[in-house]
């Protein structure tokens, strides 16, 4: 494979304009990535479909390839800040590594069969199917984000209003609500979440379950580029009861490994543009450390709020300009 820097001529606004806006979207998606847990390729991957005409392979390669790099500056912080939990994140990546391994290896070569050059209404085969496929699952996730992240506003609000309420109790409110603080607050209070998680024990349930995520996370990995951490981390949050920063930083440890390993295979197809990933690699590096930094501090629902906004803007983006028309 040839490297070179070619394929910049090919943006629609020249050559110094490709590397500066590949340099802002990879600053803006490491910023998100490393916010949100997620892999960053439900931007990623669209906008190198859409701008640079790649293939549906090579825009997922691309968008894989920057995680490993982009990814280790947020994990620094992390991990400087003890809110990776490594024995879940290892475990999900017992499936997870094999799982991505094997679908960029069947999606790689499918691209290049009769059957996926075969064209439909338009399009490629393979390209037709990855763009039903991705906008399908983007949109269902958006949505489950979006209602989850409502609820969690107002259970977040809720909390205020009870903590204000026993700062400054009137006799009959302080009698009403002594009662049920401890069971209200249980779910409020960091350090009783911190006792809950540590004395969570692994039963042959509960590991089976993180191998079946795993098998998925890897898969959606490598066949949207979008790290999968959309299903650990509702999995860390609601059954390993994380924070949602703790689920967040032990979902971006499984991106991380999980990306370098199915870069490398895709590198071998000839599918990845490694022009392309270095410059939004070196972008993604600091907004990862500025978007890792930002979701220490970051309110419980936040997280999934802005989630959920974005997946709801690649959707309509994709329906409405990417889409075959009907």
């Amino acid at each position: 494979m040839d490297f070179n820097f070619q394929i910049y001529h090919d943006f629609v606004w020249g050559f110094w304009p490709g590397i500066i806006v590949v340099f802002g979207v990879g600053f803006f998606v490491g910023y998100l990535a490393s916010f949100l847990g997620l892999g960053g390729g439900f931007i990623y991957t669209p906008f190198f479909h859409s701008f640079f005409h790649l293939t549906a392979v090579q825009a997922v390669a691309v968008s894989l390839a920057q995680m490993p790099v982009s990814s280790l500056s947020g994990l620094f912080v992390y991990y400087k800040n003890n809110k990776i939990r490594w024995k879940q994140g290892f475990l999900l990546l017992v499936t997870s590594i094999p799982s991505a391994q094997y679908t960029a290896y069947k999606f790689g070569r499918f691209e290049d069969t009769e059957l996926g050059k075969q064209l439909y209404y338009g399009i490629p085969l393979s390209e037709f199917i990855y763009l039903i496929v991705f906008t399908f699952f983007l949109g269902i996730l958006a949505i489950y984000n979006l209602i989850t992240a409502l609820k969690r506003r107002r259970k977040y609000y809720q909390s205020l209003e009870l903590q204000s309420e026993i700062s400054y109790p009137t006799s009959k409110a302080y009698s009403l609500n002594s009662s049920s603080n401890s069971s209200k607050n249980t779910n409020l209070d960091p350090s009783t979440n911190r006792e809950k998680f540590d004395s969570f024990s692994f039963s042959t349930k509960s590991v089976m379950i993180v191998l079946f995520t795993g098998i998925f996370f890897g898969l959606f990995s490598s066949l949207f580029g979008i790290g999968g951490g959309f299903l650990a981390v509702p999995l860390f949050v609601y059954y390993f009861r994380m924070s949602p920063v703790e689920a967040v930083a032990t979902s971006f440890l499984g991106i991380f490994l999980t990306s370098f390993g199915t870069s490398v295979l895709f590198f071998m197809q000839g599918k990845l543009h490694l022009e392309l990933a270095l410059v939004g690699s070196f972008g993604g590096i600091f907004g990862a450390r500025i978007g890792s930094l930002k979701a220490v501090n970051a309110k419980p629902y936040s997280i999934l709020l802005v989630t959920a906004t974005f997946q709801f803007l690649v959707v309509v983006w994709y329906v409405l300009g990417k889409l075959p028309k009907f």
